[in-house]
């Protein structure tokens, strides 16, 4: 990325091919505020990309809601520990990463961006997709 550039813009186009394209990450879902997607890598690594500027803090609370939401579903689901951050230092778009990890995984405990390429693993990110769309359907009980 080049130095100066603008960073934290948002993607106004959440077509799925788009959005894998810019992310080189497998899509999972669009809701009204975000769209989700998952890297397809050994760590289970979730990808949220807001539809609009995070601008005041009501809408920061809400995204970040709903995120923990989805966190804790996935806990619920026996995913365990996580860690989510807004980092944003490598694509200039605006996005947000949860990622779940454990004392096993080939990062730990270091950041997972220190360790890229990470090792590739589409069956764990099947996995992790279709744990994803269980807690949206039970989205009644989570308020998602």
């Amino acid at each position: 990325m080049e130095l100066g550039k603008e960073l934290d813009k948002v993607v106004e186009d959440h077509r799925p091919e788009n959005l894998q394209e810019l992310f080189s990450a497998i899509h999972v879902a669009e809701l009204p505020f975000f769209s989700i997607l998952v890297k397809p890598t050994a760590i289970p690594w979730i990808i949220f990309i807001p539809k609009a500027p995070l601008t005041n803090t009501s809408a920061m609370l809400m995204l970040n809601g709903q995120i923990l939401k989805i966190a804790n579903g996935l806990q619920a689901q026996g995913r365990g520990h996580y860690n989510f951050a807004k980092i944003g230092n490598k694509s200039e778009w605006l996005h947000f990463h949860l990622v779940f990890r454990n004392e096993n995984d080939e990062a730990w405990p270091d950041p997972i961006w220190c360790h890229e390429p990470l090792t590739e693993n589409e069956r764990m990110a099947q996995a992790l997709v279709k744990q994803i769309k269980i807690v949206l359907q039970d989205g009644d009980d989570t308020g998602i």
